[in-house]
């Protein structure tokens, strides 16, 4: 489907305005460069430690992005962790060997009644942090 293409859109600033062990609110400003208005209606980051599952990151809320834009929106983002140890390997990865974790997922972008999945597998931890800043700033 062309119509949803990661090619049309432009991530240009993301900010965690809120963390704590259940969520997160990330503020982020996209650029729409399509002529269609999408919606941002899915997504889920499974994260894993040298392989191990350590938790889940899941949209809470869907972001609607207007055609030939540039837009600020608000994502709510839940935290689960696959087990209270998982939630103790995380912060201790997080601080100590980020380069250990990777991620794997999927968005999903609507137009119309046209859904599109974009899924991503093993992502270094560090893409992430080229966006979102240092971890240990929100712990």
């Amino acid at each position: 489907c062309k119509v949803v293409s990661l090619r049309n859109f432009e991530l240009k600033k993301a900010e965690v305005v809120r963390f704590d062990m259940s969520g997160a609110e990330v503020g982020m400003t996209i650029r729409n460069k399509s002529l269609f208005k999408v919606t941002i209606v899915g997504g889920e980051l499974g994260a894993h430690y040298k392989g191990a599952p350590i938790g889940d990151i899941y949209m809470k809320n869907s972001v609607v992005l207007p055609r030939k834009s540039t837009t600020t929106v608000t994502l709510d983002v839940g935290l689960q962790f696959a087990s209270p140890m998982a939630a103790l390997t995380a912060l201790g990865a997080l601080t100590k060997s980020p380069g250990d974790i990777t991620v794997t997922g999927y968005g999903e972008g609507k137009v119309w009644f046209v859904t599109k999945r974009f899924e991503r597998r093993d992502v270094p931890l560090s893409k992430f942090i080229d966006i979102f800043g240092e971890p240990s700033q929100y712990l």
